[in-house]
């Protein structure tokens, strides 16, 4: 039996939200949950070193590594992280073989293979089905998806390895191996609080985004009833009192939300459960009596993924929507009674000054409950990343410098790190430090807990903003 460690990198090392410790969540790792799941299917031993959750030293992961003394090691990690991802590898013994995946070894596997050396493989797109053959020795030369070093040091990469087009198919994510007591977001409504993966993928181009990298360009979803039977079995085990799905599109298929809607109100789950998608929706792609079925189901909040308040700048990013739909989408969300949290991102492709003014206008003009407003970090393979190369400058700020609260990583046109840091600074003050929005926020009050969620929250964009 093979033995496999799959190590959670603590991102809180290098990423804070609008600035704060106290209010990044801490989230599960399921998609290293979902590997170990399929690993354990398949006979082999898995556990997960949850070093954020814990908030573990690296002398303790060490230890850890020591005492549970495994075949193989594998880790995710996003761009920000890689310094750390090197901290955690020469940790590792020279007899185990390091796996990386995630989205940073996906878009730039040549850059892993070549500037990290204690890497041996990594493991591009989805790894359940891939991480099982490299557990089974299957020879490197025949598996799918996988990058490595030859024995002459050349960099090797296979072709891509096929996606997973039944996502019922897979087991639930391995949560007996988290530390489930751990994981919380300050802005829940209810605790406990879990997360669920209901698809992969996107058929859109937006400029900016690197999903499409890790999870293709087709979305698959798991049914209604797959979704629910999940929720159902977090309730039974962990009293899961709310759901956040961290889908990108989420609503896209109106018969599917139609179908898991109906199935929670039958169940009664909808009486037991809030539910939300923090991670963003599309705003074309809601209707009014979809949301209405939706806040019956149980749903109080949903992201909607806004990004700019300028046409123009969403026709260059390629984002397929009409502002008219972002205003249709937040006033029927208002009108349903369903809080909404508006994603902007400032440093999109023909930005300046002027353009950045709109969208925090337009943000204004929103009845909007929250609001973010990150720098855009281009990924490699993204188009926005190949502009840049071509038109731009890429600026050395570190792996720790890509971040959505960092100062920026590149020049391009009138888009620069002073420019975009000095705008989000501006937006959060604008939008949260006004007279109508913190009135709005204090007439919704209905309990102690609202008055702490309203102060704290108030106190660190405060704190950001002013910084």
């Amino acid at each position: 039996m093979v033995r496999l460690l799959l190590i959670q990198p603590n991102y809180r090392l290098v990423y804070s939200y609008a600035g704060s410790d106290t209010a990044t969540p801490i989230y599960p790792p399921l998609g290293l949950a979902y590997i170990a799941a399929v690993v354990r299917e398949a006979g082999h031993d898995v556990k997960i070193l949850e070093s954020n959750a814990h908030n573990l030293t690296h002398e303790q992961i060490k230890k850890e590594i020591f005492n549970y003394n495994p075949d193989f090691i594998a880790l995710s990690a996003s761009s920000s992280l890689m310094n750390e991802v090197d901290k955690l590898s020469n940790l590792c013994p020279e007899n185990v073989k390091v796996i990386l995946g995630g989205i940073h070894a996906s878009s730039a596997p040549d850059e892993v293979l070549t500037n990290h050396p204690k890497i041996d493989l990594v493991v591009r797109r989805e790894g359940e089905e891939t991480i099982v053959e490299i557990l089974e020795n299957k020879p490197y030369e025949q598996i799918d998806g996988i990058s490595y070093r030859d024995n002459n040091g050349n960099n090797i990469h296979n072709k891509d390895s096929k996606f997973i087009e039944d996502l019922d198919s897979l087991p639930f994510p391995a949560r007996d191996l988290l530390p489930m007591d751990k994981y919380f977001s300050f802005e829940a409504r209810r605790s406990p609080i879990d997360y669920i993966v209901s698809g992969r993928g996107c058929p859109y181009r937006c400029t900016f985004c690197a999903d499409f990298i890790t999870s293709g360009r087709k979305l698959r979803i798991r049914s209604g009833e797959s979704i629910v039977k999940e929720i159902q079995f977090l309730v039974d085990k962990y009293g899961t009192q709310e759901i956040d799905f961290q889908d990108d599109n989420f609503t896209f298929y109106p018969d599917r939300i139609k179908e898991f809607c109906d199935l929670m109100i039958k169940t009664g789950l909808n009486k037991k459960i809030v539910w939300k998608v923090a991670n963003g929706v599309r705003c074309d792609k809601l209707t009014l009596p979809m949301l209405k079925h939706m806040k019956k189901a149980g749903c109080y909040m949903l992201s909607l993924g806004i990004e700019s308040g300028n046409q123009e700048i969403l026709d260059k990013m390629r984002k397929a929507e009409k502002l008219e739909d972002i205003r249709n989408a937040a006033n029927w969300c208002h009108q349903v009674g369903i809080e909404s949290r508006g994603l902007f991102i400032f440093g999109n492709i023909g930005e300046n000054r002027q353009t950045m003014r709109d969208t925090i206008e337009f943000a204004k003009s929103l009845p909007l409950d929250t609001a973010t407003f990150h720098i855009c970090i281009p990924m490699p393979g993204t188009e926005h990343h190949e502009i840049i190369k071509k038109e731009g400058k890429f600026l050395d700020v570190g792996f720790e410098g890509l971040t959505a609260y960092s100062d920026g990583a590149f020049i391009l046109g009138d888009v620069n790190p002073k420019l975009m840091s000095e705008m989000q600074k501006k937006a959060y003050k604008q939008f949260y430090i006004r007279p109508s929005f913190v009135m709005k926020r204090f007439l919704r009050i209905r309990s102690l807990d609202d008055i702490k969620l309203i102060a704290k929250g108030g106190l660190e964009v405060l704190k950001f903003a002013t910084n």
